[in-house]
């Protein structure tokens, strides 16, 4: 039997209807109908919506006991091997990814981009490349026009 139950939010456009009586009603046959009870609702009111969200969570219950079952099926097929023949690899991969060579290339852009901007009198925290494009209106402030901005003329 699986330990919750999900409450659609379709279910309380049905349940805003009731009093707070009838949802304690409903409270409860929800309970007694996942602890395979007898159900029995003299309220009409109720037992409509009762029926219109039973089937929500008869669905429910045979998700979960068909997930059970493949469960039981995985398990009784073994697992993970229990000794690793790789343990600086443990993900069991053959190869980890390899590490970027042209790191120190991209610091040494970071740098040229960083004197173009002093060279134009602005500084390299105004516009940041990563974070967002600057406006039309920061590049014309700056004294850099759209087109060098886009040919990265500046």
């Amino acid at each position: 039997m699986a330990q919750c139950t999900i409450i659609y939010p379709g279910h309380y456009e049905l349940m805003d209807e009731l009093t707070n009586e009838q949802a304690g009603l409903l409270i409860k046959t929800i309970g007694k109908f996942h602890r395979d009870e007898d159900i029995s609702i003299d309220d009409v009111l109720v037992k409509g919506v009762w029926l219109g969200i039973k089937h929500d969570f008869i669905a429910q219950k045979e998700k979960y006991e068909a997930t059970c079952e493949r469960n039981k099926i995985n398990g009784k097929k073994g697992g993970r091997p229990k000794t690793q023949s790789n343990p600086k690899n443990p993900s069991g991969l053959l190869e980890t990814q390899p590490i970027p060579n042209n790191l120190k290339e991209k610091e040494k852009e970071k740098e040229k981009d960083k004197e173009k901007y002093k060279k134009k009198g602005v500084s390299s925290n105004s516009i940041d490349t990563k974070q967002s494009t600057p406006s039309y209106s920061e590049l014309f402030h700056k004294g850099i026009s759209a087109e060098d901005y886009l040919n990265k003329n500046y």
